[in-house]
């Protein structure tokens, strides 16, 4: 793949490349309807000889979760999607019909990262599912309350928390099913914050805590079981750790939350796309599972363990300096798409910036040996997927613009966003409501 764009070029100079190849001018930004039908693909016309027709096409830009897990990631395998994204952030956030294994993906993934040690009655203890509850409007069932007896109200969250800072060695994965039942924002505003803050400091990763040693120091001087209900009398140098430095985000920790297709759940913020990565469930395999092995509820041999999953990125700049020729294709790319929604509510910054160039620095280093850059033009397709399209939320009459401006970005090139839009754009010329989670 050509370099497009050369270390040093200027954010101008980007802007003005990009409108020119793919001609992102206020004359380009018409409705994708002047395409000559013979240029188009054929399954793009058959949509729209019926609004009803098209609303019942369905959506196959995501991904499937009927494989085994590989003892080495490959570019190819049908998980490295997920993989690389969990290396960027220990956050995804699965979309998908009801019983498309959402919830079980995460399951099998405790299993496989499961040691012996950790096996309670054939099940892995490294594995939490909490269910998000409607009338979660604060975070006390995250990070726990005192009672009016001043006894600590130990949640199923911050157990698990304290669980996996005692085996720091083992993937923690935890799993929060259906969240858009509630508000995020209204009980995981802490997690979202704190996600933000880790870095590492003299090697080790660290965050700002979801409770202080001040506070724990104060809950502990009413409530001094508090250590034995965490399991953690005897563990005094974890406690000392906590004391001195409050109770922070585990190095070892995934979070997996699931959201269910339908509309009278509560949307994701911009603030909480921001901070995740969104991975999209379509369609299932009846015979996944049945002829050939499928997602794996078993132990292996040898679990797979923290290098697996984990990435030792934090920062965009440090991903970009790894590569920075495509790091630069990788900035100007998103300077183009910037572009097409600069007047619109749907733009991104910093965060998106950097999850894109970690992303596909991980996914750099499966490709090292290869004689191609084909592989950006893909995972720069996933990001799209993940990290812009699950932001547009609106009405199609003041959404159209943009949706024909990424439309001609997308086509010929990024293939799984360009379905993926023109599915979003078929559904909402019946009912003007334009919505990746619709």
């Amino acid at each position: 793949m050509e370099t497009v764009v050369s270390q040093g070029t200027s954010r101008l100079e980007a802007i003005r490349r990009y409108r020119r190849m793919y001609k992102l001018e206020d004359e380009a930004m018409e409705d994708v309807s002047d395409i000559p039908a013979h240029e188009e693909d054929e399954a793009i016309a058959n949509k729209r000889t019926s609004a009803k027709k098209a609303k019942t096409k369905s959506n196959n830009s995501g991904i499937r979760l009927d494989a085994s897990f590989p003892a080495q990631v490959d570019f190819d395998h049908p998980y490295r999607q997920l993989l690389m994204a969990v290396k960027t952030k220990p956050f995804l956030l699965i979309r998908g019909v009801c019983g498309s294994g959402k919830s079980r993906f995460a399951r099998a993934l405790a299993y496989q990262t499961c040691p012996s040690h950790l096996q309670e009655n054939r099940k892995p203890g490294n594995f939490q599912l909490l269910a998000v509850q409607p009338s979660w409007h604060d975070n006390k069932e995250i990070l726990g309350w005192t009672n009016s007896y001043d006894i600590f109200q130990i949640t199923p969250f911050l157990h698990f928390l304290i669980k996996a800072w005692r085996h720091p060695e083992v993937p923690f994965i935890l799993c929060l099913d259906e969240m858009n039942l509630a508000r995020m924002e209204d009980y995981f505003a802490d997690f979202l914050s704190i996600l933000e803050s880790r870095q590492f400091i003299n090697g080790k990763l660290v965050s700002d805590p979801f409770i202080s040693g001040v506070k724990l120091k104060t809950l502990l001087e009413s409530d001094p079981g508090i250590w034995k209900r965490l399991e953690l009398s005897i563990n005094h140098d974890l406690k000392q750790f906590f004391l001195s430095n409050g109770i922070m985000f585990p190095p070892n920790l995934i979070v997996i939350g699931t959201a269910n297709v339908d509309e009278s759940r509560h949307p994701f913020s911009m603030n909480a796309l921001d901070r995740t990565m969104v991975i999209e469930l379509n369609g299932i395999d009846f015979y996944g599972g049945i002829k050939a092995p499928g997602t794996e509820l078993d132990f292996p041999d040898v679990p797979l363990d923290n290098d697996y999953l984990f990435g030792d990125f934090l920062q965009g700049r440090e991903a970009y300096l790894s590569f920075p020729l495509n790091g630069d294709f990788i900035v100007a790319e998103l300077y183009a798409i910037d572009t097409i929604l600069s007047e619109s509510p749907y733009r991104f910054g910093y965060r998106v910036r950097d999850d894109a160039l970690i992303y596909c620095a991980h996914n750099a280093k499966l490709n090292a040996n290869k004689g191609n850059n084909e592989w950006v033009l893909t995972c720069l397709d996933e990001i799209i997927l993940m990290k812009v399209l699950p932001r547009i939320n609106g009405s199609y009459k003041y959404s159209e613009k943009v949706i024909n401006g990424l439309l001609r970005f997308t086509k010929n090139r990024y293939h799984r966003s360009f379905k993926r839009l023109t599915y979003m754009k078929n559904k909402a010329e019946g009912t003007d409501s334009f919505s990746f989670w619709s």
